[in-house]
């Protein structure tokens, strides 16, 4: 289906930011002028634009709360079609209530912060007020995960796939989970989250359609930045804010080049019980094809995309789980060194009642896997009785499954990063033990699929029958054993 680009007139922009600070607390980040003056360039441009440059409003270092608010206010009583909310500095946390406040050129640390920077839910509230029929929030700051309910865990990526709000076609982009900081490199030109946004309005995304929706933006953006072992940025929205279009897509007319073959589906059904099944589809061609490795990096990737050899959409699907494994390269390093994260200190009564709901969530991490490689989710994804693939559905299969790798290592890390009294010691090491096995379960699954895949020349070419199939599936098991440790312990401890 084709989207319409927001009426223009009938829209507002809001792009504010802070890169001067009086206080001594929090550093000046000149790259935010940049974000603005780009931001603003780009989203009123004959070419990018979605607005006229009047009805796009740039404030910049603010001095008080008043003028954040009387921007804001102007804008969502205005906007008719799209209110667009960007905001680009520092985002604190109270001390009271954990609550996210945006930096100002006055804000104050500490006790003066609710009178200094703006309230977040005040933002928050004036764009859930507004008339529009779209609203989007655009947050590129620390802890910008708090504006998305329930994403309090940095460890957590549950929130990444079509999280609810309460108020229909309202959308939030942030730039890092809720406990994480934004990046900015010294001497860069823009942030790192607001120079990858601007990166794929201005190139596109290829494979999608015609118009750039903010689902579509936000997958993107996820894909890259993960890759480039970057914080990956959240997302809060309805179905319907999913699919607006923010811009074109200007990889749309390389992307829609695509290649005629024969495909059928070779798998022969969905798994239960933590089985499933993840078939390559079996092809037999009328001639004699060759199928390219496996692509090891993003532009290869994008390459792929374009000119869409056979098999190209298993391909993909490898390449994007071969890029993430790789983003995820660090944090295994840390988690086979047995580190720790977020430490904490609890007694042992709040460590046992902290595991004990903590066991809950690492259930739930473990039941994804049925979600993330469900056939209902393969047939969407890979459509072979169509020939209709959808390559940005792949690449998210591909990050949710890697997703839910980086949740069971986080998992894990985040228990051992406790600190408790001494004879607590063996329960914390043997909870966060739970999730060793299926952790490595996952990541084997991920590098067999990614061989498989690359070795595909090999098996076609030795094949008598011209055709290939290969059927892989990853079943998720806590051992045992480390079960019984875990229980002993904390029956020990009870």
């Amino acid at each position: 289906m084709k989207r319409a680009l927001p009426e223009p007139r009938k829209s507002r922009v809001v792009l504010i930011g802070t890169s001067k600070y009086e206080s001594t607390d929090l550093e000046d980040v000149p790259a935010i002028e940049r974000n603005l003056s780009s931001l603003k360039q780009f989203l009123t441009s004959e070419e990018g634009g979605i607005v006229p440059t009047e009805n796009c409003t740039v404030i910049e270092n603010p001095k008080s709360q008043a003028v954040v608010g009387e921007g804001i206010a102007r804008a969502a009583d205005a906007a008719e079609d799209l209110l667009l909310i960007y905001y680009s500095g520092h985002g604190l946390l109270s001390s009271a209530r954990h609550e996210l406040f945006l930096g100002m050129q006055g804000t104050a640390t500490g006790s003066h912060l609710p009178f200094t920077a703006v309230d977040f839910s005040h933002v928050r509230d004036a764009c859930l007020g507004s008339s529009a029929r779209s609203r989007v929030l655009i947050l590129d700051c620390c802890y910008s995960g708090r504006a998305i309910p329930g994403t309090l865990s940095a460890g957590s990526t549950s929130s990444l796939f079509l999280n609810q709000v309460q108020v229909s076609g309202t959308y939030t982009l942030t730039a890092s989970p809720a406990n994480s900081v934004a990046k900015v490199y010294p001497g860069a030109l823009h942030t790192v989250f607001t120079g990858e946004l601007l990166r794929v309005l201005r190139d596109g995304v290829p494979g999608g359609e015609e118009m750039l929706t903010l689902g579509t933006l936000y997958r993107a953006l996820h894909a890259s930045l993960r890759e480039s072992g970057n914080p990956v940025p959240q997302q809060c929205n309805t179905a319907l804010a999913e699919s607006i279009a923010i811009g074109r897509n200007y990889a749309f007319d390389l992307s829609s080049k695509s290649a005629t073959y024969e495909l059928r589906d070779s798998a022969s059904g969905s798994g239960v019980s933590g089985e499933v099944p993840l078939s390559f589809a079996t092809f037999t061609p009328g001639r004699t094809v060759e199928v390219p490795k496996v692509p090891r990096s993003q532009a290869e990737r994008s390459k792929l995309m374009v000119e869409r050899p056979h098999s190209w959409e298993y391909l993909l699907y490898a390449s994007s789980l071969y890029l993430g494994l790789r983003s995820l390269d660090g944090k295994w390093r840390q988690y086979e060194e047995g580190r720790g994260e977020n430490s904490r200190r609890m007694s042992v009564a709040q460590l046992c009642r902290y595991l004990d709901d903590s066991i809950g969530e690492l259930q739930k991490i473990i039941s994804e896997i049925d979600e993330c490689l469900s056939q209902e989710l393969q047939d969407q994804a890979f459509e072979p009785t169509t020939g209709q693939e959808n390559p940005d559905l792949i690449m998210r299969m591909a990050s949710r499954l890697v997703g839910v790798l980086e949740d069971l290592l986080g998992w894990a890390m985040a228990i051992r990063g406790i600190e408790s009294h001494r004879k607590a010691g063996k329960l914390i090491k043997s909870a966060a033990s739970l999730a060793d096995l299926p952790a490595r379960q996952v990541r084997a699954f991920i590098e067999e699929y990614i061989k498989e895949t690359d070795d595909l020349n090999r098996q076609y070419a030795e094949s008598e029958t011209g055709s290939v199939s290969v059927h892989l599936t990853l079943k998720l098991e806590i051992d045992q054993a480390a079960i019984d440790d875990f229980l002993g312990e904390r029956t020990r401890l009870n």
